[in-house]
């Protein structure tokens, strides 16, 4: 069964990733893209003008296969989908909201979270995104926020990257020049499949060094998720993970033991005692090498 999406952005790439927010996919999914229309600019900067606009679609196991309906049952099933996708288009829902959050509205605005939680209403309010929905998980010596709403796409960006500094100066405004107040923030569920689908590229990526033993160099990453795929390889016998370069190109390499096992043994679990790498235990926004 195919799953299709429409994004729309500035640009094609941002198009893309507001398509992949509305299948619920990310970008190491085998999604496939059509390009409907290119962004124009406007004519002296007033007239005309259009954003671009992407049709992702992506190849999803149907349920119940071997009862397979009727064409007319088929098509009862798909008229009441058309009115949904039309009322919720351009909108991400947070599924993986704790317990103990609470909306934004019980926020003392005098404590750090308050104070995040201004600065971030701020933001989104300037970027156009309105309707959003905000609740709030306290711990110690910090908060999880989780944002729902409407065209949130452009907030996450390109492989998360304005979401992660927008996430930064979150804390810094919360921070106000004392102490650690660490803040997170979450979009639709957006590091839930992010941490996943990092470590699924771990994992195939792992499997390819081990079957034709040559290293794999992957796309330059922030310090939390090349944790994810050190603490991933970490798990498969017969391979290992180090970080090159440096800044915002750092970026992690897998490659294959001496002595490594081939592929029958590429997702055993490892030698607990093995020597952990060395960004693994590097927090969110800790130390950055």
């Amino acid at each position: 069964m195919k799953k299709e999406a429409i994004g729309i952005g500035e640009t094609i790439e941002e198009a893309k990733e507001n398509a992949l927010l509305e299948l619920g996919a990310s970008a190491y999914d085998d999604v496939q893209f059509d390009v409907i229309s290119l962004p124009r600019k406007k004519t002296l900067g007033i007239f005309g003008g259009a954003k671009a606009e992407v049709k992702a679609f992506i190849e999803v196991p149907e349920k119940n296969q071997p009862k397979k309906a009727a064409p007319k049952k088929e098509k009862a099933a798909k008229q009441p989908k058309q009115p949904k996708q039309t009322e919720k288009k351009n909108t991400v829902t947070t599924e993986a909201v704790v317990e103990n959050a609470v909306p934004a509205n019980q926020i003392d605005a005098a404590t750090p979270a308050g104070k995040a939680l201004n600065y971030l209403n701020n933001i989104l309010n300037n970027l156009g995104c309105n309707n959003i929905e905000i609740n709030v998980a306290l711990k110690e010596n910090g908060a999880d926020f989780y944002i729902s709403g409407e065209g949130l796409g452009v907030v996450i960006g390109r492989r998360g990257e304005t979401l992660d500094s927008l996430q930064y100066l979150t804390s810094l405004s919360a921070n106000a020049g004392n102490g650690y107040y660490r803040v997170t923030l979450n979009i639709g569920d957006y590091r839930q499949k992010r941490e996943q689908a990092l470590m699924g590229l771990a994992k195939r990526m792992s499997a390819q060094v081990l079957r034709n033993g040559r290293s794999r160099t992957l796309e330059p990453m922030n310090p939390y998720e090349r944790r994810i795929i050190h603490t991933a390889v970490q798990e498969i016998e017969g391979v290992y993970s180090k970080s090159i370069g440096e800044g915002s190109g750092r970026r992690v390499v897998i490659s294959a033991e001496k002595g490594a096992q081939k592929p029958a043994r590429a997702n055993t679990p490892a030698n607990t005692e093995r020597e952990p790498k060395r960004d693994a235990e590097i927090p969110l926004y800790g130390k950055i090498n």
